[in-house]
């Protein structure tokens, strides 16, 4: 970590500092083993940026003994419950009572150890035994964004041991505020709740104390009666209130998510190839790379279910995640059944709403009865996200090298297994490997049980009633899933160069005989086309379309992948050669024809640069010196004697 991980220092500097004793090992590497240092010999510079990237160790270690000693109060939720409390209250309070009783313990346990003749200062104790506390606060489950021990304890240990005598002396009553119950909060109604409800509501999300000093300022002149902080705080926390401003403060997705209606789905309506469903996400596993851990876990993967038998019918593996990603997973559920759904959902990401995706939506659905929507759309979840969770659950997170992170957590502490990767890491899987283990998954997923019916998943889905059937043909399929780009590209004299999925490609048009068509290049050099493309076809050909008057597109050519020339003259082959000398004569062909195509126009018109040169000297000649008639007389003389 200290010459590798945070490139603190280099690795012949690390063993100096071992070896004169500034940094203590306490046991070598090798042999399967990893070599450790201790945490606090490290230089002050050294411990804050391990601090920084990982945590406290000491700290980590502390908080772990303080949960470890948190023992369970069965009495004191039942006397929290029957107080009438709000479910917040009650967890708050019932958390305070484990840590005070905690806390008493520990005190004792250090007395013990005084009296026994150890060297433990009382003060310097308790207050690093009141900052782990502190740190209890920032623990959150996953998938969670609420302390799993929220708690109002203070964080000097001398209010901390006047909150344990109370609670010592009046018991769990001592921990419910004062304010708590009282009717403080009544006199809040009329024109005093619609102004602290519109100023809580401003989207800068004043706090309650900012709030209730300006309310304390504007109250005599308003005529609003005398409230306390806590009875706003309480007003405010009130359902009624909350499903107002919280709208106002954090927004329509947040807002929904806690108080939008929910509504029932009826799946026993639902049979196989109903309803698809796709979502993309990270996944878990860690893999070989090279780079200077030699390990990564930047994979994405996107998965396409049929809601109904929870098969998945179609997947993509990659590093990215994009529409290309998207289209492939889909086009291979559309492969693989050659049906169409009757409904298709996905989440919001900007691949699935953009314009080419939401076209191939359109097409893949059913075209009768058919729909697409992101599921903000009908204010309700993913199925999808379900699946996707039991999926990793149950087998994904199962993998030796996965870091089983949750389906959204992303930190550190939700990594158990690193180290184990870590000392692991050189049996790591390259990617075309991982690909294959993944493929594996997916039909260990399909053949087994359904969670509903006595059969695989693979079993419903094949062999379930389908209520409604849209298939789709051979010759559809092969039509369906090419794609538009937004915008039209230049064809330039080197080709057409569209970008897609934010790579850049260059395709140019070859006649019959795989060679530059210059008939195209007449016509169409510097017209701008729209590209047509299939993701799986990029190696092979595109199709240029021209957007018409009328709005519509024509198709006029196809596009292959650029012939690229080699730079080396001693790497070609005959054959290579031979290309690059027609490729060359492109130029040369194309100025003879349009030299020829300029002496026949001339001749057609008699238009030419001899005739402007003789009708101007014959101007220069007579131009002044003839009255009108007879000038054009002798200048069509002149004329017919030229021709």
């Amino acid at each position: 970590m200290l010459y590798e991980n945070l490139g603190l220092m280099s690795y012949s500097s690390y063993k100096q500092q071992c070896a004169r004793g500034k940094i203590n090992k306490i046991r070598n590497g090798g042999n399967g083993r990893q070599a450790l240092v201790e945490f606090r010999t490290l230089p002050i510079l050294f411990k804050e940026a391990v601090v920084k990237a990982f945590g406290d160790p000491n700290q980590k270690d502390q908080l772990e003994r303080l949960i470890d000693k948190l023992e369970p109060c069965p009495d004191a939720h039942d006397f929290f419950i029957g107080k009438g409390l709000l479910p917040e209250r009650v967890k708050q309070y019932y958390v305070e009572s484990q840590i005070l009783k905690a806390y008493d313990k520990l005190i004792y346990n250090i007395r013990v150890k005084q009296t026994n003749g150890m060297a433990v200062k009382m003060g310097p104790a308790k207050a690093e035994i009141c900052a782990v506390i502190q740190e209890l606060q920032k623990i959150t489950p996953a998938n969670s964004d609420q302390p799993q021990f929220p708690h109002r304890l203070p964080s000097n240990y001398r209010a901390l041991d006047n909150k344990l005598k109370k609670f010592n002396k009046d018991g769990l009553e001592s921990l419910i505020h004062k304010a708590v119950g009282n009717t403080n909060s009544k006199k809040i109604k009329g024109k005093a709740a619609d102004w602290l409800l519109a100023f809580y509501s401003l989207p800068n999300k004043p706090v309650v104390p900012v709030l209730y000093i300006e309310y304390m300022r504007i109250r005599a002149v308003k005529g609003y009666p005398v409230v306390t902080e806590s009875a706003i705080t309480k007003w405010l926390a009130e359902p009624a209130q909350e499903k107002k401003w919280y709208l106002a403060r954090h927004g329509k997705a947040e807002w929904r998510n806690k108080f939008g209606h929910k509504m029932a789905r009826d799946k026993s309506s639902l049979f196989p190839n109903a309803y698809w469903a796709i979502d993309g996400t990270k996944l878990d596993w860690a893999h070989f790379k090279d780079n200077s851990n030699g390990m990564g876990a930047d994979i994405k993967i996107d998965v396409v279910f049929d809601v109904y038998s929870e098969k998945i019918v179609g997947y993509n593996f990659s590093e990215t995640e994009s529409h290309i990603d998207h289209f492939k997973a889909l086009k291979m559920a559309v492969n693989d059944t050659l049906k169409r759904p009757f409904l298709f959902t996905y989440d919001g990401q900007s691949g699935h709403t953009s314009k080419p995706m939401q076209e191939l939506y359109s097409k893949v659905i059913d075209q009768t009865k058919g729909q697409h929507y992101k599921h903000a759309a009908r204010q309700h979840g993913s199925p999808v996200e379900q699946l996707f969770s039991r999926f990793q659950q149950q087998i994904l997170n199962l993998k030796w090298f996965s870091d089983k992170q949750g389906v959204r957590t992303r930190k550190m502490d939700s990594r158990p297994n690193m180290d184990f990767l870590l000392e692991e890491r050189h049996q790591l899987h390259k990617l075309e490997d991982l690909e294959k283990i993944f493929k594996s998954c997916i039909v260990e997923w399909n053949t087994s049980k359904h969670p509903k019916y006595d059969e695989s998943r693979l079993s419903v889905h094949q062999n379930h009633e389908e209520l409604l059937s849209s298939p789709i043909s051979t010759l559809q399929f092969i039509d369906l899933f090419w794609v538009f780009t937004p915008e039209a590209k230049n064809y330039d004299t080197d080709g057409i160069k569209p970008i897609i999925g934010k790579t850049k490609y260059h395709f140019e048009v070859y006649d019959d005989e795989n060679e530059t068509d210059i008939d195209f290049r007449d016509q169409y050099c510097h017209k701008k086309f729209y590209t047509q493309y299939d993701p799986d076809q990029m190696d092979n050909y595109v199709r240029l379309f021209v957007k018409m008057p009328n709005g519509t597109r024509k198709y006029i050519a196809d596009a292959q992948p650029k012939r690229l020339t080699k730079v080396l003259p001693a790497l070609m082959t005959p054959e290579d050669k031979a290309q690059m000398w027609k490729d060359q004569q492109v130029r040369k062909t194309e100025l003879e024809r349009v030299e020829k195509y300029n002496r026949q126009l001339q001749q057609r018109t008699g238009v030419s640069p001899a005739s402007l040169i003789e009708n101007q000297e014959l101007e220069f000649k007579i131009g002044g010196k003839l009255p009108k008639e007879e000038r054009s007389a002798i200048e069509a003389n002149e004329w017919l004697n030229g021709m």
